[in-house]
């Protein structure tokens, strides 16, 4: 167990750039968009609907929206849309990342101000772990295309320089796990006690 987190702390260390550059991408995107909607739409009109009615798609128990939220975040958000992107065309993870944080800006650009200030945690934490997965898609789909760039001290060839990424994207996977199981935790205390 410890060797598995020293190997995380050692994959994040050598894609700290990386990750840096995605941070900013993604968490400026979601305030670039916030402002410019700002500006483009017009106010929004709140409504007095509790936040608890918009997820009835996934049960009325605590559970069941935690396991939802989950599991969809986990799946479809990150995985699908994030990283198998990244590993057809590695491009894409970038693309759908910041993608993802125009939409979210969207989305935040409508709240009351204390409705957004209680969604904060959720943001920082599930952007978190998108910029994470990103990071996967990019390697992984940089590795089998140019391996000089992605492994620039080793000789590895294509297929050899995937085995390393894919091994590097499990231990960072383990990253992306944890901080979506926190987002989903503080999405459901949101959601239930509002």
């Amino acid at each position: 167990m410890l060797s598995f987190l020293r190997a995380i702390i050692d994959v994040l260390s050598e894609r700290g750039k990386l990750v840096a550059i995605f941070n900013v991408a993604f968490f400026c995107s979601i305030f670039i968009t916030v402002l410019v909607a700002q500006f483009v739409f017009p106010p929004p009109v709140y409504l007095d609907k509790p936040l608890t009615e918009s997820w009835i798609i996934f049960g009325n128990e605590w559970y069941t929206i935690f396991l939802g939220i989950f599991a969809s975040n986990l799946v479809l958000s990150v995985f699908v849309m994030v990283t198998l992107s990244g590993l057809l065309f590695f491009p894409l993870s970038a693309a759908f990342l910041v993608y993802r944080a125009v939409l979210w800006g969207l989305l935040l650009y409508s709240l009351p101000s204390w409705v957004f200030l209680v969604v904060l945690p959720t943001v920082v934490v599930e952007g978190e772990a998108y910029v994470v997965a990103a990071v996967v898609g990019t390697v992984t789909g940089l590795s089998w295309v140019k391996p000089d760039w992605m492994f620039k001290d080793e000789k590895l060839s294509r297929w050899g320089a995937l085995k390393v990424a894919l091994r590097e994207g499990m231990h960072l996977y383990a990253v992306v796990v944890l901080l979506l199981l926190a987002a989903a935790i503080i999405e459901t205390v949101t959601i239930v006690y509002l």
